[in-house]
């Protein structure tokens, strides 16, 4: 793990520690499961919230042991991700599911009637930094990178975050939207490689360019500001068709996801960079935010 610098400081400060922060919890990259479940999490919340934990029970009698269950339960969970156009897709129309004949919940919403926000204060937010994330085929490594911030709810995996550093005379704008666009050419390009003709249900490509293509929306970011895409699948074709044309030249697809790849807009006027990347993070990645991202938001960015 890279040594952080001042500006990685101060985003983990505000993410994870800080009272007036956004009060994620910071989980360790060795608690993540290879199939992208930060485990942990997954099972508190199944095994200790209020309309999780009789059921959980239930289910435990049916399995060998907990990790048992917690492997078949995430091997579900993954299948029924894959299928859905992305995660806040899924948790919208998945706010809890049927598994084993037993319910359980996989998202607590605010405000309800009979609970008000008591169990929307259950959903667990957490946060691990440079998370590695690998694919193999057939037990061959074809693709690995480590984005600086992974967020999860649940233990289950919703985006990520490139963080640049005008310390290094690197910035968003430029460095950290070509690091996505980087990041996403290189796997599309090895998923091509091997899948040719044999991934006509796509199966291979809906785990290979999950983190990117399931994500509630990647973000860019270097205190000054902020840029983000939820829509970077839709780039995928650009790329097969330069790939498929026996071209290295992807400047058309560089400038295509640049221009998907927005900043967002700020509200106030801040005399700091500090004060305008802790407006946007907070619109971005607070709790209740995150609760309009996958209730609302995502889907008036598609239409």
């Amino acid at each position: 793990m890279k040594e952080l610098d001042l500006q990685d400081k101060y985003i983990i400060n505000f993410l994870c520690e800080r009272t007036d922060g956004l009060k994620y919890n910071e989980a360790k990259a060795n608690t993540v499961s290879s199939n992208f479940f930060v485990m942990e999490d997954l099972k508190h919340f199944l095994s200790e919230t209020e309309l999780n934990k009789s059921n959980y029970k239930k289910l435990l009698r049916r399995f060998n042991s907990e990790k048992e269950l917690l492997k078949a339960f995430t091997e579900f969970l993954d299948e029924r991700i894959s299928s859905s156009m992305n995660i806040a897709i899924f948790i919208n129309n998945n706010q809890s599911v049927t598994f084993e004949g037993t319910k359980l919940h996989l998202f607590y919403p605010s405000g309800t009637e009979t609970h008000g926000d008591k169990l929307f204060n259950q959903n667990i937010f957490s946060v691990v930094q440079e998370l590695p994330y690998t694919f193999k085929h057939r037990d061959k490594q074809l693709f690995s990178f480590r984005p600086d911030l992974t967020f999860f709810i649940n233990g289950i995996y919703i985006g990520y975050s490139e963080l640049k550093s005008n310390y290094n005379n690197q910035n968003a704008r430029k460095n950290g939207r070509k690091k996505v666009s980087k990041d996403y050419l290189t796997s599309t390009q090895e998923y091509l490689q091997i899948a040719k003709d044999n991934d006509l249900n796509q199966s291979i490509r809906k785990s290979f360019l999950k983190i990117f293509e399931k994500a509630i929306h990647i973000t860019a970011t270097d205190i000054n500001e902020t840029f983000i895409i939820r829509t970077i699948a839709n780039h995928f074709d650009e790329i097969k068709s330069t790939v498929n044309a026996g071209s290295y030249d992807f400047e058309t697809y560089e400038k295509k996801l640049f221009k998907d790849f927005k900043p967002y807009p700020l509200k106030e006027k801040h005399d700091t960079k500090q004060g305008r990347f802790e407006e946007i993070f907070k619109a971005l990645y607070d709790n209740r935010m995150i609760e309009k991202e996958i209730l609302y938001y995502n889907f008036i960015e598609r239409e």
